[in-house]
């Protein structure tokens, strides 16, 4: 049996349910307006800034075509023009208006990105192929119990690696800036992976035990009173 209560204080469920969803939609209404705000004022940073940077002379500047500097300008200056005749715009429509224009000027940001980390990734291969080549040519204590064909092995890949990077390398300085780069750090790094995986898998090669009568005698002597 359901046990009801009257003249108590408070308000009826009913009512506070209705009170709790108007105010949930109250804060849906607040944080839309403030994401809209917030992709209003992406697009119009991008524009602004990105007029800027594709300058000649500027951080963008050698990464992008003559050609494509105009048609790039005039897509940002339209776009301008756009937003300011739609400035009370949903947020769906500041958010396509931006992808639409990132289309265009991400591959000029990613050829400026490749441009600054690709000598780090050059120098990072360079001293991978140069480590496991001295290992594998000077085996020494550490590794002489591996068998010559294998450490020959690791020789023939780093001389591989090494033929791959220098003729990118000469190609790469022939490119010109504005166009898709041909020495990608992406390669490079699974070309640095690839190849320190390869010889650590054979330069991980443990040492055979030594024979047991070699065993007794040194624990023979290693037990003598001098």
């Amino acid at each position: 049996m359901e046990i009801s209560c009257h003249g108590r204080l408070g308000l009826d469920k009913s009512l506070i349910q209705k009170r709790k969803d108007a105010e949930f939609a109250m804060q849906a209404e607040m944080r839309e307006i403030i994401e809209t705000n917030e992709a209003k004022n992406d697009l119009e940073s991008y524009f602004l800034t990105m007029r800027d940077k594709i300058s000649e002379g500027n951080q963008y500047g050698d990464f992008v075509s003559s050609a494509d500097r105009d048609t790039f300008n005039k897509m940002l200056m339209d776009a301008e023009d756009w937003l300011y005749d739609h400035y009370e715009g949903k947020k769906v429509e500041f958010v396509e208006k931006l992808e639409e224009l990132k289309k265009f000027g991400n591959p000029i940001v990613w050829r400026h990105t490749e441009d600054q980390t690709r000598g780090d990734w050059i120098t990072a291969v360079e001293g991978t192929i140069t480590n496991y080549r001295a290992a594998a040519l000077q085996p020494g204590e550490k590794y002489g119990h591996i068998a010559p064909e294998k450490l020959n092995q690791i020789v023939q890949e780093c001389d591989q690696s090494s033929v791959w990077l220098n003729d990118l390398k000469k190609k790469q300085v022939e490119t010109p800036k504005c166009q898709r780069p041909v020495l990608l750090c992406a390669d490079m790094e699974k070309k640095n992976t690839a190849l320190a995986q390869m010889a650590d898998k054979i330069l991980s090669e443990k040492k055979p035990e030594p024979p047991k009568e070699d065993k007794k005698r040194r624990k023979a002597q290693g037990g003598r009173k001098s």
